[in-house]
């Protein structure tokens, strides 16, 4: 993943699915079909533009580490904690990512999308 242009585009998957896949593969098979998921029900779009964003490059290629980012984009969202310590482990983000989530639950979640976009492979 490419960090803050990633974060970007998986903002705009949470809101905007479809905008998501587009900024990530243009207007190929994924956004086409990522609009009917979309139309059918806001979380199969938000779950493929996830997918898409997570497996699939921005020059096509496919991400070695993509079901493991995809998985951590999902926890960011219900369990941010856990996401963090996935991507980082136990420390300073973990604890700061906690503390976010028990004030209020969206920046907990923003916090949490910006380690996994932003964590480097251990």
């Amino acid at each position: 993943m490419e960090g803050k242009m990633d974060f970007v585009r998986v903002l705009a998957s949470y809101f905007i699915p479809p905008l998501g896949v587009f900024l990530q593969v243009g207007l190929g098979l994924h956004f086409w079909l990522n609009i009917v998921l979309t139309l059918l029900g806001g979380l199969p779009g938000v779950l493929h533009a996830l997918w898409v964003i997570s497996t699939t490059g921005p020059s096509g290629q496919d991400s070695s580490t993509g079901v493991q980012t995809f998985v951590a984009l999902i926890l960011a969202a219900f369990l941010p904690p856990l996401a963090v310590v996935m991507r980082r482990g136990v420390g300073l983000k973990l604890l700061i990512n906690c503390v976010l989530c028990l004030l209020f639950w969206l920046p907990g979640v923003l916090h949490a999308v910006w380690v996994v976009c932003n964590a480097q492979q251990r």
